[in-house]
């Protein structure tokens, strides 16, 4: 679907409501915000939802029926923003219409249904794109570009901790969803997914893994209630391995602790240290700040008192840091759409990301160390 000169990319939200914490605080701000996009079209699966969300944004088309919106006319670009279990056919209907499509992560629950539904926008020459927001994070790429240009030397190491206070023996009764395996919400999924890309963003890919997956709990208390509903998904995932350079790894996924994430590189010639001081354990929710030290020497030896790490780049100063992510991987697809390049993380990637994740998940399962492929 061809977009010319200057005219906006028409975007339809499924799950545009008001009340979707996400669609809500992200994708409905950073449209709005837009030169490039005009909400025209919502969806929801209650038609006064939909009707209201859409009087409150002056968007003229609300409908109940996701088809509806994919059919419509006034739409070019669809963005998925509901639960997991509902991408794929939500996708796929976008798909067979010839609508871009932006999703959220994760695309799908399985690693197949991301592999089918990337070569069916592939021969639809649709433009496709995955919400793998952290990509954007300015600080990100300051580290990667710091790596990348040999400021602490070849890499040795790299280990990154996630920790979240959800998805462990507490939850919110609208979270519940994400301790069931079958509807692809999972710790790993999602804490994992983004982490381990954003992991990939800044130092390459992984070249095989060996993992461990283990839970506390076998059931979570309803906060709120009290009351008791099961769980069967990891809320302890331990990641060991090399990258495709050679460099050892060691990543540490968990659920129902105390909220972390903090990514450090050790060169031959320095540390870099990217943490965020106020996480849930969801690096894509950015405010990340990036720390270095040098040794004076240029390598360790005869390295005496710690140098103390330098702050060289710091998005906690950066108001409305995740929308201004979501903004960026919305820009970048615009230009992709207008320009005919393919710069945004796609359908073919995510495939690739849940295809890492299903090996993890098979390392566990199997006790082998396994090649990522």
């Amino acid at each position: 679907m061809e977009i010319k000169g200057s005219e906006k990319i028409r975007t339809g939200i499924i799950g545009g409501s008001l009340n979707n914490q996400w669609a809500s605080k992200t994708h409905i701000p950073a449209l709005t915000r837009s030169a490039n996009h005009e909400i025209t079209a919502i969806a929801t699966s209650n038609m006064a939802s939909a009707r209201e969300s859409a009087d409150v944004l002056g968007v003229a088309h609300a409908f109940d029926d996701y088809r509806e919106l994919v059919q419509s006319g006034n739409v070019d670009l669809v963005v998925v923003s509901v639960k997991v279990p509902h991408h794929y056919e939500m996708i796929k209907e976008a798909i067979a219409v010839g609508k871009h499509v932006y999703s959220e992560w994760p695309l799908t629950v399985t690693p197949e249904e991301a592999e089918e539904l990337a070569e069916l926008a592939s021969e639809q020459g649709i433009h496709h794109a995955v919400g793998l927001q952290a990509r954007q994070s300015p600080a990100l790429l300051d580290a990667k570009n710091r790596i990348t240009r040999g400021d602490i030397g070849r890499v040795l190491s790299a280990s990154m901790s996630v920790s979240t206070p959800g998805k462990g023996g507490y939850t919110e009764r609208n979270n519940i969803y994400l301790l069931q395996e079958k509807y692809g919400a999972t710790l790993l999924a999602i804490n994992g997914g983004h982490s381990l890309d954003a992991f990939g963003f800044v130092l390459g890919d992984l070249k095989e893994v060996y993992a461990t997956m283990n839970s506390n709990y076998s059931e979570a208390k309803v906060l709120g209630t009290g009351e008791k509903v099961p769980k069967d998904t990891a809320d302890q995932i331990m990641v060991h391995g090399t990258l495709e350079n050679g460099a050892s790894v060691s990543i540490h996924i968990q659920g129902g602790t105390y909220p972390k994430f903090e990514l450090e590189v050790q060169g031959e010639k320095g540390v870099i240290r990217i943490s965020q001081p106020q996480s849930q354990g969801h690096v894509q929710f950015g405010g990340l700040v990036v720390e270095q030290t040098l040794y004076p020497s240029g390598h360790i030896e005869g390295y005496g008192d710690q140098v103390a790490f330098q702050k060289v780049y710091d998005e906690t100063e950066e108001s409305s840091v995740i929308v201004n992510h979501v903004m960026k991987a919305h820009q970048v697809m615009a230009d992709d759409i207008r320009l005919g390049t393919f710069q945004a993380p796609d359908f073919y990637e995510a495939a690739r990301l849940h295809r890492l994740l299903e090996t993890i998940r098979q390392s566990a399962l199997t006790g082998k160390r396994l090649s990522v492929s």
